[in-house]
């Protein structure tokens, strides 16, 4: 579904956990007109990607995937509109905690974004 530089995690992300939010930029003099009140809208950049991940696996699979983003400058390959299309991203902060405890063995849940540059 995903490949971080050229890599797919070893893990699926959860049900509900792959979601792609698409942006537009726009610059600080976009606003309302005083005397109209319409939109004057002064685009940046339009489409900017960024795809929330959470994934719940074991100690080593969250440790591998952590490692694939841990770089500032990521390929990121992923599905869109029944196409794939790779962009440069970076990773946000990355949320972890410990899900469950079961014979002695802790399963990790993590969560970041993947946001375009």
């Amino acid at each position: 579904m995903i490949r971080i530089n050229g890599t797919a995690p070893p893990i699926e992300p959860v049900a509900g956990g792959y979601r792609i939010t698409k942006s537009d930029l726009y610059s600080d003099a976009t606003g309302r007109s005083a005397e109209t009140g319409k939109m004057l809208a002064y685009p940046v950049r339009l489409g900017v990607y960024s795809i929330e991940l959470e994934y719940l696996g074991c100690d080593s699979d969250i440790a591998a995937i952590e490692q694939l983003i841990s770089g500032t400058s990521l390929q990121v390959t992923f599905r869109d509109n029944g196409q794939y299309i790779t962009r440069t991203m970076y990773p946000s902060d990355r949320e972890k905690e410990t899900e469950i405890v079961l014979s002695g063995t802790a399963r990790q849940r993590l969560t970041f974004s993947l946001i375009e540059y």
